[in-house]
């Protein structure tokens, strides 16, 4: 017993994940781009980040993405630009459980419908936000990371 909890602890056993993301924006009268950020709750806290999901036995990814995109933020009509994807990857550490290794693929989505209806079991709220405005809410460096990635993919496929 004592060498598993040590193995976990030292994040030796590991679980892999793989998650799937739409990083929304909608454009404004004006054609700035608003980028759709939720406030996830957690135990104690809460954190700025994209709607994300796992997929079900019977969806491939993409179908997955969009949704629980829908079940989170009650959006359906989110079209996919291109067919590019980003990817992200970080570690989920866990006092007491196995850590895991998580990868995040995301695409990029334009969204015509602008009413956001949150699943509030699950969610504190939501933002549409420009460019600096969500590079400063993003909870986390790699999630900052995508988003500029993203902003310069976006301004070539003008």
């Amino acid at each position: 017993m004592y060498v598993v909890f040590i193995f976990i602890k030292f994040g030796i056993i590991m679980r892999k994940e793989h998650s799937y993301w739409i990083i929304a924006f909608f454009e404004n009268p004006n054609w700035e781009r608003e980028f759709l950020l939720i406030n996830q709750k957690a135990d104690n806290w809460s954190f700025w980040w994209y709607p994300k999901w796992h997929p079900e036995k019977w969806e491939n990814w993409l179908q997955a993405a969009k949704r629980e995109f829908w079940e989170e933020v009650g959006i359906n009509d989110v079209d996919i630009i291109g067919n590019k994807t980003f990817e992200t990857g970080y570690i989920f550490r866990r006092e007491w459980l196995p850590d895991i290794d998580k990868t995040v693929t995301f695409w990029v989505g334009k969204v015509k419908n602008k009413d956001v209806k949150i699943q509030e079991e699950e969610l504190n709220g939501y933002k549409r936000a420009n460019f600096e405005t969500a590079i400063n809410l993003l909870s986390h460096k790699n999630y900052q990371e995508i988003l500029i990635n993203i902003a310069k993919y976006l301004s070539e496929e003008k």
